[in-house]
């Protein structure tokens, strides 16, 4: 795979102007108000260092829009399909989900370096809000370094440890997810034979076709069409979550949500009523299934399923050659995010994946879907949290997520090591 994919870019999610290694959203401002329409462009220069894209694939950030309405309570932005505008710098391809809730920014054409763009613009629909006008209210931008995973074939680890809220819930005497022999599954677009799946909450015999979706009940028919078997396109973070990224999050929740679900990581605390990390790029540990809900709600995303998580570790490549690397975990503490990469560093010494994913299961303990809630689908979160700060997506359960590691050495050490990591589907 391409070094490029290697090189460290560190990031936070950024609220209006903030600053961090390396991804920076600065310059935010609004203009060219249309009442008639009720839209507003939403202006910022947009950075992050040592972008790729080549011919395998790219990294990109996931853009999003958060206004404080007239009770001072944070909303999630609505944008427009149209209307944006690329700005002067880097070529680039911008994306917005149809859903409205974010926008991909990417490079446009083969290349690598630092990604710099100035005057970006997404048009924020405010009308959608139920606003009649938008122009006298704070905004904030939010920006994420994800990495794009294609449509392929992949194969599939057959021994992981299994997690819930932090604590071991498996160790796995026998393969836990395993095809007919013994042998490493395979995902393609062909039903596969029986998989055997076990991470403690009993054995389960079911078949996938990663083009069609899941046979639940092992009767060669597709039962779930819509689940995320991995086999088709997604965007991932590229890091865990960090400290700082989890303090923006709780800035823009109420008192309510907040003790609701409380603060993650070692380095948080508040100052002058604004939550900060003291180390705002260490990955955020004291995940819980609930916490980690929340967050992909609010930012659009969702968590991934076991099988996504696989493929964006072993792509193509048989698991058996894969380097140690990819799932070191080996660590007294958690460390910055990206932390193992240099910009000389091999694909061995950063830990990145086939992909160019860093530090899967290298640094926190993974959040996944478990294979056995079948109804979990592709859908991604919309922005909007409940009363009491848990996300409002019906098909999510906080029974779903189970961390995953390759070794059991962070589980069993006294600390919390369960982190943040998210996907989106492609469109």
């Amino acid at each position: 795979m391409s070094l490029k994919k290697l090189l460290p870019i560190l990031f936070v999610v950024f609220s209006f102007t903030a600053k961090a290694n390396y991804m920076l959203v600065q310059n935010v401002t609004k203009l060219g108000n249309n009442p008639t329409n009720k839209t507003i462009q939403i202006q910022f220069d947009l950075s992050w260092q040592n972008s790729w894209r080549d011919s395998i694939n790219w990294d990109a950030a996931w853009i999003f829009i958060k206004f404080k309405d007239a009770n001072g309570l944070w909303q999630h932005a609505r944008i427009n399909l149209s209307g944006f505008a690329n700005g002067a710098g880097t070529s680039n391809t911008i994306k917005v989900g149809s859903d409205s809730v974010g926008a991909f920014v990417y490079r446009s054409a083969l290349g690598s370096g630092n990604f710099n763009a100035t005057s970006m613009q997404l048009q924020w629909n405010y009308g959608a809000s139920g606003l009649t006008d938008g122009s006298g209210l704070e905004v904030r931008v939010f920006a994420t370094e994800m990495v794009y995973v294609p449509e392929g074939d992949f194969n599939v680890e057959k021994r992981f440890y299994f997690y819930r809220n932090g604590s071991l819930v498996f160790f796995p005497r026998d393969p836990d997810l395993s095809a007919p022999g013994n042998n490493f599954p395979v995902i393609n677009n062909r039903l596969t034979p029986t998989i055997t799946y076990n991470d403690g909450g009993g054995t389960l015999r079911i078949k996938v076709k990663g083009d069609a979706g899941i046979d639940i009940n092992n009767d060669g028919v597709v039962d779930n069409t819509n689940y995320p078997t991995g086999y088709k396109p997604f965007y991932s973070y590229k890091y865990e979550l960090s400290e700082q990224q989890y303090a923006d999050f709780l800035n823009t929740l109420t008192t309510i949500q907040k003790a609701n679900l409380g603060v993650a990581g070692y380095g948080i605390t508040i100052n002058n009523g604004a939550y900060f990390s003291s180390s705002p790029n260490r990955a955020c540990n004291n995940a819980t299934s609930e916490r980690i809900l929340s967050y992909a709600d609010w930012s659009g995303l969702r968590p991934m399923s076991i099988l996504e998580f696989n493929k964006a570790s072993y792509g193509p490549l048989p698991v058996l050659n894969l380097i140690p690397a990819y799932f070191d975990v080996d660590a007294p503490e958690l460390n910055n995010v990206g932390s193992n990469a240099t910009s000389t560093s091999s694909a061995t010494e950063s830990g990145g994946s086939y992909y160019g994913v860093m530090d899967l299961t290298g640094n926190a303990i993974e959040p996944c879907v478990s294979l056995n809630f079948f109804n979990f689908n592709e859908l991604n979160g919309n922005g909007v949290l409940s009363i009491t700060g848990n996300s409002d997506n019906v098909n999510w359960d906080s029974n779903m997520i189970i961390g995953v590691d390759r070794q059991i050495s962070q589980g069993v050490n006294g600390y919390n090591f369960s982190g943040f990591r998210y996907v989106r589907s492609a469109e």
